[in-house]
């Protein structure tokens, strides 16, 4: 049995975090039947004794804790036995058995009831948001509506300081209304609860779809977008469509809203096996997309909170918080489908953004 493999049909594990945690997989009995070597080092034993006994031999009602992470479909907290130490451990259920996974160790009751508030607060105050689409979007719409109208000449005529103003207050609220539904896509990423639909599709169609709707956002700009894919990638590939549609969409709003000239490219291929290494990752099947920019010049200030909107709004590098919200977006829908994104950028020439993901 590939319990390499078997990693991957979880979308519980954060896969480029997962595998430096500690990974167990057990049949429904308890019985560990792999691990990886960070679990020998929080159990503080070696791998053969792992290998010979039940994971109830180490983590205080084990069978329970694992029953309730697979149902809630959420992480829950893990004691080691005889010790105070506590892990967030999630739990997944394969034909097999479960393959579990832990993380981020607490030595005191008080990090954990922490650690817990702020999850709830987060997820109340993304409920809340989402709770509230319609009042945040429809004034809105309103006002872009009704002063695009009017910048029409629909409204009557008006005189040159009026038209000036209207353009104005059209402009401002379309900034604002993308900036709310970039919101309200990230709240809904976070929350992310709906598991993805996984089902055979051409990526190379889809690819070109999204450069298609996105024609008008480069519409008289020097810009140039292609799609490619090397000699041997099969374009027919297994996920979910709907997800990695998103995924491309907001990486060429993100590139199309910040350049006006160059080349971009989004290209699909198959990863080596020592790419694969290079990223601490099982063997098995993956498809690798770059989304590239001749003109995306970042800094090293830029990189640092690429990802992170939280951070980003309380650094000197706040300008950029509506890139980062989106990025973060990118990042929750990618985690979904058990991939992983990264960036590759030579300071102040060009940007690529890469994905890898499993195929189920």
């Amino acid at each position: 049995m590939d319990f390499k493999k078997i990693l991957f049909k979880t979308n519980t594990i954060d896969v480029e975090k997962s595998l430096p945690d500690a990974v167990i997989f057990v049949n429904k009995d308890g019985k560990i039947q792999w691990v990886n070597d960070i679990a020998a080092d929080i159990f503080e034993t070696s791998k053969m004794h792992l290998l010979t006994s039940d994971i109830s031999e180490f983590i205080e009602a084990s069978m329970n804790l694992i029953l309730n992470a697979v149902q809630s479909n959420k992480s829950v907290i893990s004691k080691l036995k005889d010790k105070e130490i506590y892990y967030n451990m999630t739990a997944r259920e394969i034909e097999e058995g479960y393959v579990l996974d832990f993380r981020e160790v607490y030595q005191k009751m008080e990090d954990i009831n922490h650690e817990e508030d702020t999850s709830i607060i987060n997820r109340e105050k993304n409920n809340f948001l989402l709770k509230l689409t319609n009042d945040l979007k429809s004034p809105l719409q309103s006002i872009v509506g009704f002063s695009q109208a009017m910048a029409d000449g629909l409204g009557g005529q008006m005189s040159e300081q009026q038209d000036k103003y209207i353009k104005i207050i059209n402009k401002s609220s379309s900034e604002l209304m993308y900036f709310v539904t970039k919101l309200l896509e990230f709240s809904q990423t976070e929350s992310l609860v709906k598991k993805p639909e996984y089902k055979p599709f051409d990526v190379i169609a889809l690819a070109n779809s999204v450069v298609r709707y996105n024609e008008q956002l480069y519409k008289g700009k020097e810009i140039n977008i292609s799609v490619s894919q090397d000699e041997t990638f099969k374009k027919t590939i297994t996920s979910d469509s709907d997800i990695l549609k998103n995924i491309l969409q907001d990486l060429l709003e993100v590139i199309l809203k910040s350049v006006d000239i160059g080349d971009i490219v989004v290209n699909f291929s198959n990863p080596s096996e020592e790419f694969l290494d290079s990223k601490k990752l099982p063997q098995g099947n993956y498809v690798n997309i770059k989304v590239s920019s001749s003109a995306l010049l970042l800094s090293e200030n830029d990189l640092e909170c690429m990802f992170d909107p939280y951070k980003i709004v309380d650094s000197t590098n706040r300008k950029n918080v509506l890139r980062a919200m989106v990025l973060a977006s990118v990042k929750n829908l990618v985690q979904a489908l058990s991939g992983i994104i990264w960036v590759e950028s030579q300071i102040l020439q060009s940007t690529s953004f890469n994905i890898l993901l499993p195929e189920m």
